[in-house]
């Protein structure tokens, strides 16, 4: 993958726009592809994919001084053009967005200060040029700590190759963002088919979170959204397994309606599918993972019966509740972050039923023409084998202690009640929709589908290292809840940039929000303490 990463201002952008406008289409397409990225694209830092994600734009729209301070890159190379942001600290911030044995090339101001980019950590700064301009190299004499790749790294680099625990969108997501880096991934799946769990749902919303104190759940799920859209578009057959929509959101007492343009149903099995058949990946299914063991670097998957299935150097677990189980097994404390086992216990499952029946053949209720969310859902107009269908729901019923059997029968409350709450559901959410189906919860014509999905405190996923120093190579990718069409993406993003050392897809400060060691900071240091003592 080749990154680009780059600082613009509003103004700029809306030049960059125009200028792209009015170029002839280059050979490769990138150009007007770029032209449709752009657009709708506020202030913040956004992940543009293009060449079918080989080629990755890091866009940070706003103020460089913000991005220079809160946004880690490890880049190669770097051009600035300082104009009235050069002051000692705009060096040093300089400095920490680059790998060492980067390239500076700089335009500086004519009385630029030398010694600044030297007490910085750059060498061979070359006199500032009577255009301004000045070379350098980042080789500063002290370590660089947590930007200093590990040997580890160094070496899983030279041969990249890892094991994807789970095949649902967690997995399949991140498996093939390391894919696409060129990565060899193994994926080892229970269910004898992918898909098997929540991410079996017939069709879901990419949609996002919107709030009045834009939390960071409302910000990641802005980002989240449109780069999953963009693997809608590349992957997905348009008007059969994926639509841009548009989903309508009914605030009700919040105030007025608010129509998402950038928002889409998505059938989720199917982009499942589409990430799981990169070349670089080998699916096992019916391989459940049953012990994790450390072995010199390498970390060995074992089966119930105790056959060894895989062996890697970075294994990823994305097994949803399921995954908690793996973590907590005798002989995994030394090897997972002191608080992570307080992380673990905010986890809970979360079962789900949706309704689904055929569509009328003529609709007239303006209802029937887009997706609507706000109190549950309704996704109509789906095409699918037997035709047209429309989907509502779906229930939600927390299994503060799930075993085996809950977590197999997706369902706790029967199945009957379960449609009764959707159709309830569906008539403070859309009456009209309501009134034209009620005939068939009534006849018993609708059909169910069931999952259980893994829900965090915070509805945001875990996605990250599972020691404190990510050095053991072991990951985790789990808690997407309700929005995984919204979060997965992005949370592989972040998990591939890490493991790779390249750019964050969001702000530091941001990303900690998705961190998988983040939550209950103030009890979880207290309760290890307490630990300790």
């Amino acid at each position: 993958m080749l990154h680009y990463v780059g600082h613009i201002s509003p103004d700029g952008l809306a030049l960059l726009r125009r200028e792209l406008a009015a170029t002839e289409s280059d050979a490769d397409g990138l150009y007007p592809s770029l032209l449709h990225e752009l657009q709708d694209r506020d202030a913040g830092i956004h992940r543009i994919l293009l060449d079918r994600g080989q080629v990755s734009l890091t866009l940070c729209i706003g103020d460089s001084h913000a991005f220079l301070g809160d946004h880690k890159l490890f880049a190669n190379t770097v051009w600035f053009s300082a104009g009235d942001l050069w002051s000692k600290w705009t060096a040093k911030a300089l400095s920490r967005l680059c790998a060492r044995g980067a390239t500076l090339e700089a335009q500086l101001p004519a009385d630029a200060p030398a010694e600044w980019l030297l007490e910085a950590g750059f060498v061979g700064c070359s006199p500032v040029s009577a255009t301004g301009t000045v070379n350098a190299t980042f080789d500063p004499p002290w370590p660089l700590g947590s930007k200093e790749p590990p040997a580890a790294a160094e070496a899983i680099a030279k041969a990249p190759s890892c094991c994807v625990v789970g095949a649902g969108i967690s997995g399949a997501s991140v498996a093939y963002a390391l894919a696409r880096r060129g990565w060899q991934v193994t994926v080892l799946e229970a269910a004898p088919h992918a898909a098997a769990g929540a991410s079996g749902l017939p069709v879901g919303l990419v949609v996002p979170h919107v709030s009045a104190d834009d939390s960071p759940r409302s910000r990641l799920s802005r980002v989240g959204a449109k780069l999953m859209l963009q693997h809608c578009r590349d992957l997905l057959q348009g008007g059969e397994e994926w639509a841009l929509s548009g989903v309508l959101e009914h605030r009700f007492s919040e105030g007025p309606d608010r129509l998402h343009h950038a928002a889409a149903w998505v059938k989720p099995a199917a982009l499942v599918k589409a990430w799981l058949q990169h070349p670089n990946m080998t699916v096992h299914y019916a391989k459940p993972v049953a012990q994790l063991q450390r072995n010199g670097d390498l970390w060995s998957l074992r089966g119930p019966d105790g056959s060894l299935l895989a062996e890697a150097k970075v294994v990823v677990l994305a097994t949803a509740f399921a995954t908690c189980a793996l973590l907590e097994a005798d002989g995994m404390q030394a090897h997972r972050a002191p608080s992570l086992h307080l992380t673990l216990g905010d986890l809970q499952a979360v079962h789900g039923t949706a309704s689904t029946g055929s569509m009328p053949q003529h609709p007239e209720s303006p209802a029937w023409r887009q997706p609507h969310n706000g109190h549950g859902c309704f996704i109509p107009s789906v095409p699918g084998p037997a035709g047209p269908f429309w989907l509502a729901g779906s229930s939600f019923e927390p299994d503060s202690a799930p075993s085996p059997e809950s977590l197999a029968q997706h369902r706790l409350a029967p199945l009957a009640e379960q449609h009764r709450a959707n159709l309830e559901r569906l008539q403070t959410l859309l009456p009209e929709a309501a009134e034209a189906t009620a005939h068939l919860f009534q006849g018993g014509q609708v059909t169910a589908w069931s999952g259980t999905r893994c829900v965090t405190h915070d509805r945001l996923p875990l996605a990250g290292p599972v020691d404190t120093n990510a050095l053991n190579g072991l990951w985790m990718h789990v808690g997407m809840g309700a929005r995984g069409l919204t979060f997965s993406a992005l949370g592989a993003e972040m998990i591939a940039a890490r493991i790779c050392h390249e750019p964050w897809p969001v702000e530091s400060a941001l990303a900690r929000s998705m961190d998988a060691q983040r939550l209950r900071k103030r009890r979880t240091v207290r309760e290890v303490e307490s630990d300790s003592t």
